[in-house]
C-alpha cells in the first residue's frame, strides 16, 4: 500500500547520522506491517536496512539476532545439535505467515510491533533472552524480553531507540522448546500462545504465554508441575481481569485453552503426570 502521508525517506548508514526525530518519524525494517495499512500520522520513513544490522551470529556464548534480521535466516542458520531450542524459534517463523512474510519481515520488527498475538515474543520470554537498545545519542542499554513489552502496541522504545541486538544465551538454548499456538479460524489470529520450555538436566521448566494476554508473561516452576496443578498455577500467575476480552475470544475461553496448551506441552515433552 501506498503511504501517502509520508513527505520523507530516510536511509542512514550509521545510527549517529539520524538527528532531531520527531514524533511523525518512523523506522522502517521489513515493512510488511507499516506498509500493510494507511499510515496518517507517519510523515518521515528512516529505513534501516543501510545500517547494516541483519547479522545473525552463532557464538560459544549463545545467539546473537541483528535488527534487521529478516525471520527466514533462522530457518537456514547452522546452529549446534545442542541447541533443541532453536527449533521454538523456527515454529515461530512457521506460524507467523506465508513464505513471502518471512522473506521480508524481520525478527526485531515482530518483537517492536508488540501485537499481544506476536509469534515472537513467548519464545523470547521462554527462553529468558535479552534486548540491547540503542539511542540516536549512542547511548545503549540491555533489558530483559520480559519487561519490553508493556502492552498491547506498547514497549519501553524512547521516541527514536532501536532495538539493536536481541541475545539468547548458549544454556537456553540447551532447553527443550514445545511451541502450541490456536487460533479460532485458520487465518485469523492467535487467541492463546504456550512456549514451554524445560531443562532436561535441572528439571525447570518455564512457558512462556501470549496472545491471550496484552504482553507476554512468563511462568516458571523449578520442578515439573503436575499436570492436574497447571490451573492453579495459571490462575495464581494471572488474574482473570489479565486475560483479553474481545470479538476473537473471552477472558474465560482465553485462560481455559492456555491451560490446556500448557498441559499439551508438557504431555508432549513426556513429563509431567
Amino acid at each position: 500500500m501506498d503511504l501517502q502521508s509520508v513527505e520523507t525517506y530516510l536511509r542512514p548508514t550509521h545510527l549517529a547520522e539520524v538527528k532531531g526525530w520527531q514524533a511523525d518519524w518512523a523506522w522502517l525494517a521489513g515493512g510488511t506491517w507499516i506498509f500493510s495499512q494507511t499510515q496518517p500520522q507517519v510523515k518521515t520513513l528512516v529505513d534501516m536496512q543501510g545500517l547494516g544490522w541483519s547479522e545473525l551470529e552463532v557464538t560459544p556464548a549463545g545467539l546473537a539476532i541483528g535488527a534487521t534480521c529478516v525471520m527466514s535466516q533462522l530457518l537456514r542458520v547452522a546452529y549446534p545439535a545442542t541447541w533443541p531450542a532453536m527449533k521454538g524459534l523456527q515454529c515461530a517463523v512457521h506460524e507467523l505467515a506465508s513464505f513471502k512474510i518471512q522473506n521480508v519481515a524481520t525478527v526485531a520488527g515482530n518483537l517492536c510491533l508488540a501485537l499481544p498475538a506476536s509469534a515472537f515474543a513467548p519464545v523470547m520470554v521462554a527462553l529468558g533472552a535479552s534486548y540491547d537498545i540503542s539511542s540516536l545519542e549512542g547511548g545503549s542499554y540491555r533489558v530483559a524480553a520480559l519487561d519490553f513489552q508493556i502492552g498491547a502496541k506498547r514497549t519501553i522504545l524512547k521516541p527514536g531507540e532501536v532495538l539493536r541486538r536481541i541475545w539468547i544465551s548458549q544454556e537456553s538454548l540447551t532447553w527443550r522448546v514445545n511451541y502450541r499456538r490456536i487460533c479460532v479460524a485458520t487465518a485469523g489470529l492467535a487467541v492463546s500462545i504456550v512456549v514451554a520450555a524445560h531443562n532436561p538436566k535441572t528439571g525447570q521448566v518455564r512457558f512462556g504465554i501470549g496472545a491471550s494476554v496484552a504482553s507476554p508473561r512468563l511462568i516458571e516452576a523449578t520442578a515439573v508441575p503436575a499436570l492436574t496443578d497447571l490451573r492453579d498455577i495459571l490462575e495464581a500467575a494471572i488474574p482473570l481481569t489479565d486475560f483479553l476480552e474481545d470479538s476473537q475470544a473471552s477472558a474465560l475461553y482465553r485462560r481455559h485453552v492456555t491451560q490446556i496448551l500448557m498441559q499439551r506441552a508438557l504431555a508432549e515433552f513426556g513429563i509431567g503426570s
